[in-house]
């Protein structure tokens, strides 16, 4: 074992010593951060397929038993088409607020992100 080791110094010493380059730790970090969100991404599809399988064996198991139960169908009446212009206003209203929510929230987490790199 001794003699190994001995040769292995003896080898080791013979090579040459070189530098690094300079962008060495940056590129071995990005390596790890594409990794690390390649990781994530797996992940969360894993948990994206996990939740739509439980979802539709809940569908499932709920049409089964109203079909067991003979659960007689439900009739649906549609409503006054005259009232059709305010929903959609209120509908349109309702999406222009969530938009200028996600941009708010957004401009927000960017503010906070600068300023963390800021300190």
């Amino acid at each position: 074992m001794t003699e190994k080791n001995d040769i292995l110094k003896d080898l080791f010493s013979r090579m040459p010593e070189e530098e690094l380059p300079a962008s060495f730790r940056t590129n071995v970090m990005k390596q790890i951060m594409a990794e690390a969100e390649r990781k994530r991404k797996l992940g969360e599809r894993w948990g994206w397929i996990a939740v739509i399988a439980a979802s539709l064996l809940m569908i499932g198991i709920a049409i089964a038993s109203f079909l067991y139960m003979g659960i007689p169908k439900i009739s649906v009446q549609i409503p006054d088409m005259s009232a059709f212009p305010f929903y959609a206003y209120i509908g349109m209203l309702a999406l222009i607020l969530l938009g200028a929510d996600y941009k708010f929230r957004q401009i927000y987490k960017r503010r906070q992100m600068s300023q963390k790199e800021k300190m």
